[in-house]
């Protein structure tokens, strides 16, 4: 559907990478798509029964950083992929949009900063917005979804973009200096803050939490979601990880409405 003047890497195989279980769905189509400096993994869906011209793009969390709290991971990927699993339940052109240096990439431009206190820099924004308007020529607007780092990352993206029409966080990382004093990690001071970013005020706001959530606690986006301009929902049975598919459906209902 889309034209790339860019190389393509189809992915045939390798079966431990937590992409495996989507591999074989004749819906998804998964490639490697260059931005600028990085390469980024993507998984789209497209031709759905929906007739409106937005994209769906779906922004993962963090994942492993670190092995331990001294020891940086030599591959930060997730084992699990809930964002790449929400999208499969979502009836609506979608592409799921990798991080730098996430999905073991064989790019020359990776370092284990851009996975730690760089992971939101804007080097990473502007390289992900940059694969983004490939992904994005043939489409009206945008709806950005994001889990944790994921959702910090959507609001910076949609920052700089003039194509978002809603920004959707789940357990987002809205404050990342809030955060990081709240565990008492070092601070990401080679990364954006996304409470400090302004946000047109036409794009619909989303922040959801579980009430649950102790890794990015309720307590910690109130005054976040505010500055941003967006609405704070807090459902009561979830945690940081557990269980957004069942209320994902009726989430993607609320949007646009």
């Amino acid at each position: 559907m889309w034209l790339f003047f860019i190389s393509i890497l189809l992915i045939t195989g390798c079966q431990s990478t937590p992409l495996a279980p989507y591999l074989g769905k004749a819906e998804l189509q998964a490639f490697v798509l260059s931005g600028a400096p990085f390469s980024h993994q993507v998984v789209s869906k497209t031709d759905s029964v929906r007739s409106d011209r937005i994209l769906h793009v779906y922004i993962e969390g963090d994942g492993r950083p670190w092995w331990t709290r001294y020891e940086i991971a030599d591959d930060p990927t997730p084992r699990k992929l809930p964002m790449l699993s929400l999208m499969t339940l979502d009836d609506q052109d979608a592409v799921y949009l990798g991080r730098p240096c996430y999905f073991a990439l064989e790019d020359n431009n990776c370092h284990n900063s851009w996975w730690t206190n760089a992971r939101y820099a804007s080097e990473v924004v502007n390289s992900m917005n940059h694969a983004l308007d490939q992904l994005a020529v043939d489409y009206d607007g945008l709806r950005l979804f994001g889990h944790s780092g994921g959702g910090a990352l959507a609001v910076l993206m949609a920052a700089q973009r003039d194509d978002v029409k809603a920004v959707v966080t789940l357990a987002g990382n809205l404050d990342i200096d809030a955060w990081t004093r709240h565990h008492g990690y070092s601070p990401l001071d080679r990364s954006l803050n996304p409470v400090a970013a302004r946000l047109a005020q036409n794009i619909e706001q989303y922040h959801y939490v579980g009430a649950q959530d102790k890794i990015t606690p309720a307590a910690t986006l109130r005054s976040a979601s505010k500055k941003l301009g967006g609405k704070l929902i807090v459902i009561d049975e979830l945690d940081h990880q557990c269980c957004w598919q069942k209320y994902w459906p009726a989430i993607l209902e609320t949007i646009g409405q």
